[in-house]
This record gives C-alpha cells, structure tokens and sequence, in this order.
C-alpha cells in the first residue's frame, strides 16, 4: 500500500511541475526528432528479441503498434509548433490535452501491473506479464515514434512556409 501511495505521490508531484511548465516555449530541432525514437525501437527490439512473444503476443503487439501510433499521431497534432519569424526558430510548447493523454496511459499500465503483480511466483515473471510488458512496451514505442514523425512533419512544413513567406516579401 505504501508503496502504491508513493507512486501516486510521485507521478502527482511530476505532473503539477509538468503543467506548470507547460505553456513555457521550448526550442524544437526539427532534425533531432527521430533520434528518441531510433533509441526506443532499439530497445524494444531487443527486449522482445530476447524472449520472442507467441504467435498472439506478436498478432497483440502489432495491434499496439497500430493504436500506439494512431495516439501518438493525435498526440503530436496536440503539440503546438511555432516559428519565430526574426530568428527562424521553431518552439514547441505541450499541450494540456498530450498531457492528459499521458496520464491516462500511465493509468492503464499502474492498472495492468497492480492486476499481474501478485500473479506470478515471486521474483520469476510468467508468460502473462511477459505479454503485457511488450504490448505496453510497443504501445510506448509506437506513440512516442509517431509523436515525433507528426511533429517533424509539421515543423518541416512550418520552415518551409515561413522562408517561402521571407522570399515572397522581397
């Protein structure tokens, strides 16, 4: 029980700074975007190669790839991109929305732990909570992945509009 509090605690204390933080600009390298993600697949590719899911863990896994990056896509439509036009630089500031949609994922997987937690024999994880470890693990992947890949889009576009407007003007 302690333990679930302090999490609560903890999760509530990074939130409230979050959302204080959140409507402060920060710059974007547009260029930069994929390294996150290029980090995270190779992670998760070697977390799912090391112990292969079956053949519904991987038909699972695929379907959280897909709603991850659905999400993920949504998500990056919820990030706010600007560029200022004297310098050229982008910024990019959180929306409350992205942030409630991370809440809301943090709970799905507290839910599933606190679910699978007392399942198996103590310290020796069962096939179960493998499973669920990588379609979560795909999920994150996926979303943060598609996150970026919208956001890149959008900045590139925003770049290219905004120097298409700086020659137009001479």
């Amino acid at each position: 029980m302690l333990q679930t509090l302090l999490a609560i605690l903890v999760i509530g204390l990074v939130l409230a700074f979050r959302f204080r933080s959140m409507s402060k600009k920060r710059p974007l390298n547009a260029s930069r975007l994929w390294i996150a993600p290029a980090i995270l697949v190779g992670i998760a590719l070697m977390t799912i190669i090391a112990r292969p899911p079956g053949i519904l863990g991987l038909s699972l896994c695929f379907m959280a790839l897909i709603f991850g990056g659905l999400l993920g896509w949504h998500r990056g439509k919820l990030m706010r991109i600007e560029c200022d036009p004297e310098t050229g630089q982008l910024t990019q500031s959180a929306s409350p929305a992205a942030l409630i949609l991370l809440v809301a994922i943090i709970a799905v997987r507290f839910a599933a732990r606190s679910y699978f937690e007392g399942q198996p024999t103590p310290g020796k994880l069962d096939e179960n909570t493998l499973l669920v470890t990588d379609v979560l693990l795909c999920f994150a992947v996926a979303m943060i992945a598609m996150t970026r890949v919208e956001m890149g889009i959008r900045a590139r576009a925003i770049l290219s509009a905004t120097k298409g407007d700086t020659l137009g003007a001479d």
